[in-house]
């Protein structure tokens, strides 16, 4: 339970939210001005307040603005009428924890104060005990620090309606990050399409995306609308684009140009109202570098960029995954798992999850399709989980930024300081080498100026 304070002019708003918010069992005083907010709330004990940005007197900005200044632990959601992508975006970077647009669904309230509220630490949420799951975010399991500070950039890029580029590792969730940015925009309720690039042979796509006309090709007996007429004011989520043969990428980069298609076989052009999001699990920089990109749609699409991080840079959230996992698979295959073994829960945090939250996922299933009792133990995992040895204990400790610079200084001694073979060989791009370099205080150009000596890694590494 948690301490709600609701700041609305419009009465009838007012109460029902007030009533929606009791019913989860919070405890909610309500004002129709913001200097009564400020005044109810400056001693800071409310948990959250809940403001219209349109007052009686100072306005809900002002009200966001003197709670950080006076009382910065308490959270605070905004709400309009009027919200432009501008005002969205100033309440954001105000320090609020939403932007929320009228008409007000009580639902998508009670959704965002749990979102809030669990981001700050004051309220749990979850759907089984010790799940992690933020409710404002369905299918996104983690405490961890990476997690969340992921989840800070998608609250923040879902209020905007900018082209996002997510990256990351094959089976890191990048579709689910693409669902959560729809569901947490002004696009929550209208259409969301996902295609898998690398899934249609180009005259496909053209088709799958922009939609054609009968007789437009072998097959096509009717007229077809393409997911960007069909996502019209909604979200198009475009995974692997890195796979998208170089005419599309043209095609595509026209029409996020001029927001009109045109279907295959088709002479008239339609604008469309789309927000894209899409994804790879390569590095853009460098197929722009091979030629395999085109760089002007490189731009476009990575407007703002959003990095998944892997499974092992987020190994606290294992034993949240594996729970719910697990109780999603037993109650699926009508199984009596319920827990996993101390002996199991150590493999699965020992193991470095190439495959990531998708491998793990697997694995649960696995294990609870083949298990016969109520725990998944060292049995019923894959031979490659069980047989991956701890870690052992490091005799010393080195920050990651020292290892990097060591490793990356040994790399370029053994390639006599051929910094494009290195970047090949790190699997960087030249230009993220050269960064990384000036940030070090390395000198790239061991003709210019003494070459460095290598820096050997710690003991114990």
């Amino acid at each position: 339970m948690a301490k709600i304070l609701v700041v609305e002019d419009e009465q009838q708003l007012r109460s029902t939210l007030a009533i929606a918010l009791r019913r989860e069992g919070h405890e909610v005083d309500a004002v129709a001005r913001g200097e009564d907010g400020v005044a109810f709330a400056r001693d800071g004990s409310f948990d959250l307040v809940i403001a219209d940005v349109r007052l009686e007197g100072i306005s809900g900005l002002e009200v966001l603005r003197a709670l950080r200044q006076d009382s910065p632990e308490t959270g605070v959601i905004l709400m309009s009428a009027f919200g432009s992508v501008e005002t969205a975006v100033e309440a954001m970077q105000a320090g609020a924890h939403d932007f929320l647009r009228k008409p007000i669904d009580p639902l998508h309230v009670t959704s965002a104060v749990n979102k809030a509220l669990s981001s700050r630490g004051g309220f749990q949420t979850a759907a089984v005990e010790g799940e992690a799951e933020l409710s404002a975010f369905p299918g996104i399991i983690g405490k961890s620090r990476a997690i969340r500070e992921l989840l800070d950039v998608v609250a923040k890029v879902a209020v905007t309606d900018s082209t996002v580029l997510i990256t990351g590792e094959t089976g890191t969730g990048k579709e689910l990050i693409g669902r959560a940015i729809h569901h947490s925009s002004v696009r929550h309720d209208r259409v969301f399409c996902a295609v898998n690039s690398a899934a249609f042979p180009e005259t496909l796509l053209e088709s799958e995306l922009f939609g054609h006309r009968r007789g437009a090709f072998t097959g096509a007996s009717v007229h077809k609308k393409g997911l960007f007429e069909h996502a019209h004011q909604g979200t198009v989520f475009l995974d692997e684009v890195a796979e998208m043969p170089v005419s599309m990428q043209a095609k595509l980069l026209r029409f996020l140009q001029t927001g009109e298609i045109r279907p295959v076989g088709g002479e008239a052009t339609r604008c469309v109202d789309v927000r894209l999001v899409t994804a790879t699990n390569k590095e853009l920089e460098r197929e722009v570098e091979a030629g395999r990109f085109r760089e002007d749609l490189y731009y476009r699409l990575a407007v703002i960029p959003v990095c998944v991080p892997p499974l092992r840079d987020r190994s606290e959230d294992i034993p949240y995954l594996a729970a719910h996992f697990c109780q999603r698979f037993a109650s699926k295959l009508n199984k009596p798992v319920e827990t996993i073994s101390a002996a199991g829960m150590d493999a699965l945090l020992n193991y470095w999850w190439p495959g990531n939250v998708r491998e793990l996922e697997n694995c649960i299933e696995r294990a609870v399709a083949l298990g016969h009792g109520v725990e998944i133990g060292l049995d019923d995992l894959p031979a490659r989980i069980c047989e991956t040895p701890a870690p052992a204990e490091p005799t010393s400790i080195a920050s990651l930024q020292v290892m990097e610079r060591a490793h990356i200084l040994n790399t370029l001694e053994k390639v006599g300081w051929n910094r494009k073979r290195a970047a090949e060989l790190l699997q960087i791009s030249t230009t993220t080498l050269w960064r990384r370099l000036k940030d070090f205080g390395i000198d790239s150009d061991p003709l210019r100026s003494r070459r460095p000596a290598p820096v050997q890694s710690p003991r114990g590494f």
